[in-house]
């Protein structure tokens, strides 16, 4: 294998699911009130489950949102340490009663993820400084300690298990690829010019600290894109304002495709009694 065409190393933490659904309970506004009752008492199991859901500890956390236009009404969100366990999120919420009241309009699965573009590109100069061949078992050692070492730090760990600040209430969604076009392939450059692109990319990034968190989490053989892309803002003028600042970086620019982009905001889960029940 060529050395400077080769995935980058990632460290791997939660996986994720976003699930997003139409509320359409199936009365309308002049139902009789034995009716509504019945609606908000579905409701009301919902929210039961989902508080119990809130923080896990190790085994990860859900949030709920309401999104804005995107033909969608809300938005959970469930990190969780296995896919299995992402799986039970999915049979729990389909058998509750309040199911009925919630179309699927959209899901997306993915795991939180930490590339290591400027780590492997050191890795590989060190590699052919010492004449060490990729997939050789020498190479597999030092992948291996280089990789140890970053996830014993406590901030990458942090980063793998993220939380949403509570100063930032808003989020935004969207996935992603890296584009394959000819004359366009991130996979076929060099791994020094993608950790540079990578690093340009991280420095934009970092001027909207404290205003904005993001969560990576990659999503290539589990899902139709690549990656995919959550970020919480404290404004939502920030996020629009570090999208638009990140298309010009050439990254961005030359290589990334994009998909949908949902916009909301977090509300307590004790709300979505009123939002399915009015």
């Amino acid at each position: 294998m060529a050395h400077s065409i080769l995935a980058p190393l990632v460290l791997d933490g939660w996986y994720v699911l976003h699930q997003f659904f139409r509320v359409e309970p199936p009365y309308g506004l002049s139902a009789p009130l034995s009716k509504v009752r019945d609606l908000r008492a579905r409701a009301e199991g919902l929210a039961e489950l989902l508080r119990g859901w809130e923080d896990m500890g190790k085994d990860g956390w859900s949030r709920l949102y309401r999104i804005v236009g995107g033909g969608t009404d809300l938005m959970l969100i469930h990190f969780r340490s296995s896919l299995e366990a992402l799986g039970e999120v999915e049979r729990e919420i389909r058998s509750c009663s309040a199911a009925s009241d919630l179309v699927p309009t959209e899901d997306y699965v993915s795991v939180v993820e930490l590339g290591l573009y400027s780590l492997t590109d050191s890795l590989l100069r060190q590699a052919r400084e010492k004449g060490v061949e990729t997939g050789s078992e020498e190479w597999q050692g030092m992948v291996a300690a280089v990789v140890a070492e970053e996830a014993s730090k406590k901030y990458v760990q942090a980063r793998l298990h993220p939380t949403q600040p509570d100063e930032m209430p808003y989020v935004c969604f969207y996935p992603m690829d890296k584009r394959r076009n000819v004359g366009q392939n991130w996979y076929s450059l060099p791994m020094s010019e993608r950790a540079s692109l990578m690093v340009e990319h991280g420095n934009t990034g970092r001027r909207y600290a404290g205003r904005i968190s993001q969560i990576i989490s990659g999503s290539v053989g589990l899902d139709d894109w690549e990656w995919g892309v959550t970020l919480f803002a404290v404004s939502p003028l920030d996020l629009k304002a570090l999208v638009t600042e990140m298309r010009y970086d050439e990254v961005s620019a030359l290589y990334a495709e994009f998909g949908s982009f949902w916009i909301g905001h977090r509300i307590a889960t004790d709300r979505i009694v009123e939002e399915i029940a009015g």
